[in-house]
């Protein structure tokens, strides 16, 4: 190579023989000779000052600092041999049982992932679980098994928001300052970024700049749990490259073996996914090595108008309701039934001159489909089941469903005038009658419209009556 009449081409020859040392194909002494020639021929050239970045850029894969070139070469132990182990099959009470912290959901050495479409309330869901670990009350109705201080990342929002959060679930819980103090950590990615995996380009290696400090951090804290919202934010890798994600993944599985910390994953469910607002795992934004790698997985999706007419919910009030399902399970069974959250509105009381009604901040609770039948007597249902099974004309049926073509036979007409309840109401008691078998949906011969149609029958042997509880919805 000619560098007589570039001195730069010797600096960045320079640091191409380093990288030719690191990666083990030239010794230390031959990158030197090189390098000695190549001042030698370029006039100018800062011989001393050329060393000097040669040295210092030979950096060893742990980051201790600039590699001697004159240092003996480094110890290179013989492989462990990888053999057969015989199982020590200890006996079933020897073995520990695995730490749960929350539910069957979060568990501690193990990873587990949120995923969620934007704006359904992800991040006030896991902000309201680590005020449930710190203080361990079921404050969403979960189990939580050890009470421990949580570390929210927060790496979006700035430090006043998560505040403002914080403040709301403490009044929407009614949560005393003295059961968070000292054991809730926050922070915000405005303040500082998080960085723990990024490719470093003219090696084509990847970094972990910040994985040894938060490992530390959470030693140092006592750290039970260890929220990261959003995943996406805390790492500069391809979302969409299996083997990067996995590389993202695996760093912080890597974290929570190290320190013993349950870690949750908050992450984005891709826009346009899911039917009615129902996604699955398969959703999530990215690729899959991240939710594969999870242990658990939880998904909320935003109520749907079918849920809010099975359940009695008034359409100005969906908005509000937040279904989380199971969407993985490795190390417990998947709920049975889905679990209901409401978001809720509190009023902080921080009113100033300009803003006197103070901030309204969304905080997340449980809840519960009440009981549709609480306030319905036994009698007055098998009368509304009486008029169902005579029909709206000899020979007719009523219709399961309130669709415009079913609209003037829909059965729920007979509950809006016989019970005195909303459609939404009358909507939700059909759906708990066809779930139980009261009501029977099926096809039938319309004998004054000749033709097939559908319409329901009442199964007499599934009455209410005094002795037999009226099904709960």
């Amino acid at each position: 190579m000619n560098h007589k009449s570039d001195p730069a081409a010797a600096h960045k020859a320079a640091i191409r023989l380093a990288a030719m040392v690191d990666a083990g194909l030239i010794a230390g002494a031959e990158a030197e000779a090189a390098l000695a020639a190549a001042a030698a021929a370029t006039p100018g050239a800062n011989v001393p000052g050329l060393r000097a970045r040669l040295i210092h850029t030979l950096h060893d894969a742990a980051g201790n600092g600039p590699k001697s070139l004159f240092a003996p070469p480094p110890l290179i132990l013989p492989p462990r041999p990888f053999a057969a182990v015989a199982a020590t099959l200890p006996l079933e009470e020897n073995i520990p049982p695995r730490a749960w912290l929350y539910g069957n959901f979060l568990v501690r050495g193990y990873v587990s992932v949120l995923a969620a479409p934007g704006g359904v309330g992800k991040s006030a869901y896991a902000l309201a679980i680590a005020l449930a670990v710190v203080t361990g009350r079921p404050l969403l109705g979960e189990r939580v098994h050890h009470a421990h201080p949580a570390w929210v990342l927060n790496l979006e929002d700035p430090m006043d928001e998560l505040n403002r959060r914080v403040a709301a679930l403490m009044r929407a819980h009614d949560l005393p300052r003295d059961a968070i103090a000292g054991r809730l950590h926050l922070h915000s990615g405005r303040t500082r970024r998080l960085v723990m995996a990024e490719l470093d380009r003219p090696s084509g290696t990847i970094q972990h700049p910040d994985r040894d400090q938060v490992i530390a951090a959470i030693r140092h804290g006592g750290i039970g749990l260890l929220v990261v919202d959003p995943f996406v934010k805390s790492h500069a890798l391809d979302e969409n490259d299996n083997r990067h994600m996995d590389v993202a993944a695996t760093v912080w599985a890597e974290i929570a073996e190290a320190t013993g910390a349950a870690i949750l994953l908050v992450h984005h469910v891709r826009k346009g996914t899911g039917k009615d607002g129902v996604v699955d795992i398969d959703a999530a934004r990215g690729a899959k090595a991240l939710t594969d790698a999870a242990r658990a997985a939880a998904l909320l999706s935003p109520m749907n108008e079918d849920e809010a007419h099975a359940l009695g919910v008034p359409a100005a009030e969906r908005w509000r309701l937040i279904r989380r399902d199971d969407a993985k399970a490795n190390l417990a069974p998947r709920a049975a039934r889905a679990q209901w959250l409401r978001l809720e509105t509190v009023t902080l009381r921080n009113p100033t001159e300009d803003y006197p009604e103070g901030d309204h901040v969304g905080a997340i609770t449980a809840w519960r489909p009440r009981n549709i039948f609480a306030d319905i007597s036994v009698q007055d249902c098998n009368i509304a089941l009486d008029l169902i099974a005579a029909g709206p004309a000899p020979g007719a049926r009523y219709a399961a469903s309130s669709a415009p073509r079913f609209a003037s036979r829909w059965a729920g007409q007979v509950l809006q005038l016989c019970l005195d309840v909303p459609a939404s109401t009358a909507a939700a008691i059909i759906n708990a009658w066809l779930t139980t078998g009261l009501l029977v949906d099926s096809e039938y011969h319309d004998p004054v419209a000749r033709k097939p149609r559908r319409g329901v029958t009442v199964t007499n042997a599934k009455r209410p009556s005094a002795n037999i509880a009226v099904p709960e919805a």
